[in-house]
């Protein structure tokens, strides 16, 4: 079953990373002492034969002799205790011998005897009739011909004795290592996750009405202080998205409030006495006129509210931005000369964008109709493109109007927001079209900037990708 708190699975990784380390260690340990101890026998077994075989070559052993202790100790100071040694002739017949070997039978391998004879030396390990023991038949080379052959044995219980003690520690000592492993992992990470419990304690406090609370981020690892950091970012982001729903849930219902108090006023008013058959005419039209504007208002709501979902499809093509400024150009001038405006539509290069045209035309049509509201009679609007460099168009519809005040100008595109919120309403604007032309400018790839100064007018510029990229201009 897989521990549920990340403080167990660390505790538990770091056991299990302890426990392979044990394993691999205690592997490698045991391996390396075992090869060691057997090679230490098996150097000692050499040794020991060549000092027989130096023995046997001077002629110093005699048939039946069994004396190789005082032997070794007259020559080299060295007893030959717990050693089994014997001589054999080269047709393997014994000629002298250890007196331990007259109370243990080694019997004589005729294999390994022609294996001598050969001048090879051959190492065995005889376990019948008690303790292992390690056996180096050794050959006595002179003048080219195998005069005789040394057996030497020793005994492996020390060596194996050893190695089940070591085995011993490592079989009591790695789960003692083990626990005290994973005792320690707990530890370490609860006190490295120490931290982060804080983050998620001050998390649990939060709510729709502290979103502008912040948590610390000062203390704890660089992790946890960039986790911090990017949680107060996005609490940051709630926080205003919060209170730009708000701010638009107030916005929304004052903007239907109003045409719908306007609507009950004069139907209260119409039906106090009787009315003529034009005031009926005029009240009807009156309400007429604010179920048009609710209408807008709750369609531009409607679009905007799909477009944040993704549901409506932008149907992109090869769109010929020239050409098709040039038709919407004809029909601004017209608005602009009912009201008392010059308009100005400037040529530019030839370019291409991948658009929908629709939600273009209605993305200009709101700028130039923006343009020619908040422009005094006499002012001029202007409409143009050029090239932007490194793929750009730059669509800029501009007017002499009253310009919109810097501290204003971050917040225009916002929804429902508006610099005179009484002029626009009586201009029948809902506080959405700039919206509007926010997200159809993003949808495609693009954006769109303002520049603005009080009593000279405002430039809109919108940055669409070409679709075939040109040179600068």
């Amino acid at each position: 079953m897989t521990p549920r708190t990340l403080r167990s699975q660390l505790a538990l990784w770091y056991g299990g990373f302890v426990c392979a380390i044990l394993l691999v260690f205690g592997g490698l340990l045991y391996g390396v002492l075992a090869r060691n101890l057997y090679r230490g026998v098996d150097q000692k077994l050499l040794a020991l034969a060549q000092v027989v075989a130096e023995s046997s070559v001077r002629n110093f052993l005699r048939p039946g002799y069994n004396n190789f202790s005082q032997l070794l100790e007259d020559f080299f100071g060295v007893p030959a205790a717990g050693q089994f040694i014997r001589v054999l002739d080269p047709s393997g017949n014994v000629g002298s011998r250890s007196e331990n070997l007259l109370r243990r039978n080694i019997p004589v391998s005729r294999a390994t005897v022609g294996r001598a004879l050969h001048g090879e030396m051959v190492y065995e390990t005889y376990d019948k009739g008690g303790p292992p023991l390690r056996v180096l038949t050794y050959p006595v080379v002179v003048r080219g011909r195998v005069r005789n052959i040394v057996q030497v044995a020793t005994s492996l219980a020390p060596a194996m004795e050893a190695l089940q003690q070591v085995l011993w520690v490592l079989v009591v000592g790695s789960p003692a290592v083990l626990c005290l492993a994973l005792l320690g992992g707990w530890l370490l990470a609860g006190r490295a996750l120490k931290p982060l419990d804080q983050v998620v304690d001050a998390l649990r406090s939060l709510d729709a009405d502290t979103l502008s609370d912040r948590i610390p981020d000062g203390s704890g690892t660089e992790e946890v202080q960039d986790l911090s950091r990017n949680i107060n970012a996005l609490l940051a982001r709630l926080s205003d998205a919060f209170r730009r729903v708000r701010e638009f849930t107030a916005d929304a219902s004052h903007e239907l409030r109003t045409p719908l108090t306007v609507l009950r006023g004069e139907a209260e008013v119409a039906l106090r006495h009787p009315r003529t058959v034009e005031e009926y005419q005029a009240v009807l039209a009156s309400a007429l006129e604010e179920i048009h504007r609710m209408g807008r208002i709750v369609e531009d709501l409607l679009l905007l509210a799909k477009g944040d979902l993704g549901e409506i499809r932008i149907e992109k093509a090869p769109l010929e931005l020239a050409r098709f400024l040039d038709d919407l150009s004809s029909q601004a001038s017209v608005l602009a000369e009912a009201r008392g405006l010059a308009f100005t539509a400037a040529g530019g290069p030839p370019a291409t964008v991948l658009a929908d045209p629709l939600r273009l035309r209605q993305l200009f049509w709101n700028l130039l109709d923006n343009a020619v509201k908040y422009t005094p009679e006499g002012g001029a609007v202007y409409l143009s493109h050029a090239r932007a460099g490194d793929g750009w168009i730059r669509v800029t519809v501009k007017d002499t109007g009253v310009g919109i005040p810097p501290e204003h100008q971050e917040r225009i595109f916002e929804r429902f927001y508006r610099v005179d919120k009484h002029r626009a309403r009586a201009q029948g604007g809902s506080g959405l079209g700039l919206a509007i032309c926010k997200w159809i400018v993003e949808a495609h790839g693009g954006r769109i900037e303002v520049r603005s100064t009080p009593g000279r007018g405002s430039s809109f510029l919108v940055y669409l990708p070409e679709a075939e990229p040109g040179r600068p201009e």
